[in-house]
């Protein structure tokens, strides 16, 4: 028993099926059908084809280079800062140790400056652990 085309309005008897989306259809509606896949293909080809074109223009050891470069700035960057915060640091502590040199320096002063210094080793602890969250994403 033959099946009729899986086109509505269409009367006459199916001749072929499509693999592709398994209806049955006239021998003109499945030729329509073939065409109209086809027009759809070529683009899609060309399109791939551009890509694949693209992808083999595409010179991956420049663009890990440039990126490399841009990594090693931020990173020198990056220990300019920590260079300068521990320049302040020490700064700070050599201030804080030649006024408490220049006062008599009682036992309160002494625990004081301990305490300070403790501090001051706990940021370089924590920085050290921790370091300075950074985006580097473009």
């Amino acid at each position: 028993m033959s099946l009729s085309c899986a086109i509505e309005t269409c009367k006459r008897k199916s001749r072929a099926i499509c693999h592709c989306c398994n209806k049955n259809l006239c021998s003109d509606h499945f030729k329509e059908h073939v065409d109209l896949i086809n027009s759809r293909m070529n683009p899609l080809a060309d399109e791939i084809n551009t890509l694949d074109n693209q992808l083999s223009l595409l010179n991956v050891d420049e663009i890990i280079d440039k990126y490399r470069q841009k990594l090693d700035k931020w990173r020198h960057e990056c220990h300019a800062t920590v260079d300068r915060f521990y320049e302040e640091k020490c700064q700070e502590l050599q201030q804080c140790c030649v006024e408490k040199a220049e006062q008599e320096a009682t036992h309160d002063d002494i625990c004081s400056l301990k305490a300070t210094v403790n501090g001051i080793k706990r940021d370089i602890n924590q920085f050290e652990e921790n370091g300075i969250v950074v985006d580097v994403n473009p």
